[in-house]
């Protein structure tokens, strides 16, 4: 095992010495916790002060962040990196253990911090990986027969990203599937106390408003990306990871709890109304480990020779870096951040309103206060009238505001759109306000440009 601590190290410190070269704001929902948490140490209560449609674990783990980066919103953004260095490494333990096979073992890891989906994710700090890394630490206290231990850290791993719920639950018929009551009980029993204790202080000081702003935000909000660009986005990316997928659900015999893992992702997929392609996280540690028994498949049955397989494995990682660094390393990083805060700060207005992957952030590092302290200006509030557009637009033309939009700027076809976003009246900005800046931006969609707009 030793042998193999040597590359491993090296995988590690090549993920992180690009994800640390890059480091970055970005157009993120990063922005918005971090702001949340920085609203926490200003006295504010989760739910009642602050919206927040997750259950409350992540926030005790982004305040940790907070302090540990010395509040600041770039280093913020690494520690995401760092959960998946540890779950890399989880892989690679788990995985030897299990196979006493360093290649074999390595070869996961790297499959998991090379795979698209992590490379392309992990450049923004969701919860996602901190879910992951307690997911990971739940079946490795499984596979040791610790089933109090497993079913705190699953617990956790729900309580972080409640969309873990096809881990949670494939933990659970496994366990039933086992018939073994001793240890159904001591996992439910760890995962129910460790839940009841992290949402206690909200079920007692904001009870109304965290059923609301979890359960009636998660499960009425409109469908974002068609999953079937979701499912064909991940298939072609990660197809490996894909046929993995595939092979777990017809090794259901042999390798039951992988095959519940696959089977709950995919009903999960296909029931919930709004899933991305950063959800797909929670399935992809749980293929890597499931790895070594494709691999023995491979060998065994269809003789495959072990340096094809590498090769091939190799090839696929080696696919997954250069697509990474040619298109999506830079994804919605917003390179002229400092500018656009020595900008603000130069005009001084007395409020900022404006699109919520970016505002949150200008908020805390400006220290300027939000328009009617609005902070997450999600479009489904002004859909669902929570907000309203109108009264919030005029606001800001009466007050002395700043308005961060996005644009698009295409000459060369004759498209230019100053504002874009359904969370202003955008003839009364346009009519009212003056464009202080347009600055360019690589992001998701036709958006290209955050304007900002000075309405004094």
């Amino acid at each position: 095992m030793k042998k193999g601590l040597v590359p491993l190290i090296g995988f590690l410190g090549f993920f992180f010495v690009i994800k640390v070269l890059n480091i970055g704001v970005r157009l993120s929902d990063t922005n918005i916790y971090f702001n949340d948490v920085y609203q926490i140490f200003q006295g504010k209560l989760l739910y009642r002060d602050i919206f927040f449609s997750n259950f409350p674990f992540f926030s005790y783990i982004s305040s940790l962040y907070y302090l540990l980066t010395n509040k600041n919103i770039e280093i913020f953004y690494i520690t995401s990196a760092i959960e998946v260095m540890i779950i890399t490494t989880l892989i690679y333990f788990i995985t030897y253990k299990k196979t006493k096979d360093i290649l074999l073992s390595l070869t996961s890891s790297a499959l998991y911090i090379f795979s698209f989906i992590v490379l392309s994710t992990s450049d923004h700090q969701t919860g996602v990986f901190t879910a992951s890394l307690f997911a990971v630490l739940g079946f490795l206290f499984l596979q040791e027969k610790k089933y109090f231990l497993s079913g705190v850290f699953m617990a956790l791993s729900f309580l972080t990203k409640a969309y873990y719920i096809p881990i949670a639950f494939s933990f659970f018929v496994y366990l039933i599937l086992q018939k073994n009551y001793k240890k159904i009980f001591n996992f439910s029993i760890a995962f129910i106390v460790t839940g009841f204790i992290v949402v206690l202080p909200f079920l007692i000081f904001a009870p109304k408003e965290f059923f609301g702003d979890i359960f009636g935000f998660s499960l009425s909000r409109p469908s974002g990306i068609m999953k079937n660009e979701v499912a064909w986005f991940f298939i072609s990316k990660d197809f490996l990871l894909f046929m993995i997928l595939i092979f777990n659900l017809l090794d259901i015999r042999k390798s039951t709890f992988f095959a519940l893992v696959s089977i709950s992702s995919i009903i999960f997929f296909f029931g919930f109304q709004d899933v991305y392609y950063l959800y797909l996280n929670f399935l992809v540690p749980f293929l890597c480990l499931s790895f070594y028994e494709f691999y023995n498949f491979l060998t065994k049955k269809l003789n495959f020779k072990r340096p094809i397989i590498l090769f091939i494995v190799s090839i696929f990682i080696l696919i997954n870096i250069s697509v990474y660094f040619s298109g999506y390393r830079n994804l919605q990083k917003v390179e002229n951040f400092e500018k656009i805060v020595q900008l603000i700060r130069k005009e001084n207005p007395d409020y900022l309103y404006g699109v919520n992957d970016i505002t949150p952030a200008l908020l805390y590092v400006t220290k300027i206060p939000p328009l009617q302290g609005v902070t997450d200006a999600h479009e489904y509030f002004f859909t669902k009238k929570i907000l309203d557009k109108e009264f919030l637009t005029k606001k800001a033309v009466q007050k002395k505001t700043i308005i961060i939009s996005h644009g698009v700027s295409y000459p060369q076809i004759s498209i230019e759109e100053k504002v874009i976003d359904e969370i202003f009246n955008k003839d009364l900005v346009l009519k009212s306000c003056k464009l202080l800046e347009s600055f360019p931006v690589k992001a998701e969609g036709v958006t290209n440009r955050i304007n900002l707009f000075k309405c004094y």
